[in-house]
């Protein structure tokens, strides 16, 4: 293992990003932390004896715990929050707390305790809302549709006026649709393409609303995790916002065929959109990703069809 370099906290690190993220800093040799509000077994393997040394349970919504918790990181990843733009539309007071006022309790008491850190909130590409070119770039207008992406916002704001008036560095990721290993599975509140390899790998009905040909831009884990670790040596990125995507168009019903050359027999069934689903439908989007590849010379890697299938073999090992 290599020298410990920096001291570094993640904040929602049993989630999908988190793991991921953990996974790969202690690889690098990092003293790494998780914060998590809650201990859950999703039967993945990850939580081991060793990892739970590592884990801190705590909420964000606590202030007076996280007055302490945040001391001495060198740099933290704000991970915490709720999924799912409709969910936000059906509870929004649960999405005000956990996508709004946690992170502000995250910046205040990183204020008053560790002005220095450096601060690393992924954000969404819902904040566009339906997007008026081909690809976005960040100048698009923002016109979110839902709770969950002015939440976002909101949050993203709060990073750079911390940043402004209280020199707390932030480095803001509007991400796309990320996928691949560790994502909670068999829930499509997490990421529709692994919704998808769920489905399939259970032999159930993959689903597709319409005729499938929305487009998304999915964007592999591990290309997100490269570029998060980069970004902890980057000054001329922080206090800045940058989209986080593949630069390339998959369409839902392409996605559900190409895990249908790996998964036997998966089904793909075409469906009538149900009306809140419909309502907050943000339409194709592909992220431009050029301001990101010139300011941190990352460029994502892995192609969809290598990740489609490294991600099914990741979950067939699972639930077999």
């Amino acid at each position: 293992m290599n020298e410990i370099r920096k001291k570094i906290l993640i904040i929602g690190g049993l989630g999908f990003i988190g793991k991921n993220l953990y996974l790969s800093l202690v690889q690098d040799g990092h003293a790494v932390t998780m914060l998590t509000h809650t201990m859950r077994d999703e039967g993945d393997g990850f939580v081991t004896p060793e990892v739970k040394e590592h884990i801190l349970s705590g909420s964000i919504l606590d202030k007076a715990f996280l007055e302490e918790a945040l001391a001495s990181y060198d740099v933290i990843f704000s991970l915490a929050g709720s999924s799912g733009a409709a969910d936000s539309i059906k509870d929004p007071y649960h999405d005000l707390d956990t996508n709004l006022k946690g992170h502000l309790n995250i910046l205040e008491a990183c204020k008053k305790i560790n002005p220095k850190v450096l601060l690393i909130f992924p954000s969404t590409r819902l904040v566009y809302g339906k997007p008026d070119t081909e690809t976005v770039s960040e100048q698009h207008p923002l016109r979110p549709e839902s709770i969950y992406a002015i939440h976002k916002i909101t949050t993203e704001q709060y990073y750079l006026m911390y940043y402004h008036l209280y020199g707390i560095r932030s480095i803001i990721y509007r991400v796309a649709n990320p996928y691949g290993p560790y994502q909670r599975f068999g829930s499509n509140h997490y990421g529709i393409l692994n919704w998808f390899i769920h489905k399939a790998i259970h032999r159930e009905k993959i689903e597709l609303y319409g005729d499938g040909s929305q487009v998304r831009d999915f964007i592999h884990i591990q290309d997100v995790i490269k570029l998060f670790k980069i970004s902890m040596d980057n000054e001329r990125i922080v206090g800045r916002i940058f989209n986080v995507g593949s630069g390339k168009g998959t369409s839902l019903i392409q996605a559900a065929k190409a895990i249908s050359t790996c998964v036997p027999e998966t089904n793909i069934v075409l469906k009538a959109w149900p009306e809140i689903d419909q309502k907050i439908e943000t339409g194709d989007y592909i992220s431009d990703i050029t301001l990101v590849n010139n300011e941190t010379g990352w460029q994502p890697l892995i192609n969809i069809e290598d990740g489609i299938r490294e991600t099914i073999a990741f979950y067939q090992r699972k639930v077999t």
